[in-house]
């Protein structure tokens, strides 16, 4: 069976987040492991350690009580969303966020991570910050971002960026899977700069997914980011997703003024997969 990481605060949005959690993991079949983490403070100068310690239980004591509270919740949503069925495994860890992320994926041999963002605590900003960067660039598995304010809704249309490449073709599968759940489209895009492409790649691809929800389209833009942009609002993408191939596509993606442009356009979820080894 396959697993789903999702990291929480137990904000609202996180709580949003978890929905496209569980229904990811209704696609694949899979678990889903809500992740809490806390931090102890760093507490220096001449203070007695009997208090440091005091002050230490006092944090975790609150922090697990906080986390069995909100356990319930977490299973009504679930519950409320005919999702009930989907297996739950519930983790607390102290210490780093990104250290755990990453030492969990490993452990437990996750095959995504859901992450929510804009919480109340540790995962502010998690999309457009460095957090969510160094995550993508550092896990060796699909990141899905699901922006605050952005309810959970039945796929109607994918976004997916390739370069026709056969390490994309790993991504477009989970997604054909996606889609026909949903009975939505794929919105298969190469972004041009010229409108160059490979022809005999598109062909190869077009053959293979000739019986799936693909829609193949060339764009020509001398703006690849705004390219996308205005993909999303013609096509009425609920979905975005990427290959994560090359970090100045990424830097452009996550700049402050994309940051705003997209906030304003109500931008949908991003979903980063990492390119595949040929």
């Amino acid at each position: 069976m396959k697993k789903i990481l999702f990291p929480t605060d137990f904000s609202a949005s996180a709580n949003n987040a978890f929905l496209y959690a569980l229904n990811l993991a209704k696609t694949l079949k899979a678990e889903v492991l809500v992740l809490h983490v806390y931090d102890l403070p760093m507490i220096t100068g001449s203070i007695n350690a009997g208090v440091i310690q005091n002050v230490y239980e006092t944090i975790e004591t609150g922090s697990f009580e906080n986390f069995k509270d909100n356990i319930p919740h977490l299973k009504d949503i679930a519950k409320e969303n005919d999702l009930s069925e989907i297996p739950i495994k519930f983790i607390l860890e102290e210490g780093n966020f990104l250290y755990n992320l990453k030492k969990l994926t490993e452990e437990e041999e996750i095959d995504f991570v859901v992450m929510g963002t804009e919480g109340n605590t540790g995962l502010q900003k998690l999309l457009f910050g460095s957090n969510t960067i160094n995550a993508i660039t550092s896990l060796k598995i699909p990141v899905l971002s699901v922006p605050q304010d952005i309810s959970f809704k039945s796929y109607d249309n994918i976004g997916f960026t390739t370069i026709f490449e056969d390490r994309d073709k790993e991504a477009l599968k989970y997604l054909i899977k996606m889609a026909n759940r949903h009975k939505a489209k794929i919105h298969c895009m190469h972004v041009s700069k010229d409108g160059s492409y490979d022809d005999k790649a598109l062909k190869e691809w077009k053959i293979q997914f000739e019986n799936e929800p693909v829609i193949f389209e060339i764009i020509t833009d001398s703006d690849p980011v705004n390219a996308v942009i205005n993909a999303i609002d013609e096509k009425k993408l609920d979905l975005l997703t990427v290959v994560r191939r090359n970090k100045g596509f990424l830097d452009k993606i996550f700049s402050p003024s994309f940051t705003k442009t997209i906030v304003n356009k109500n931008i949908i979820p991003l979903f980063v997969f990492q390119e595949q080894d040929s």
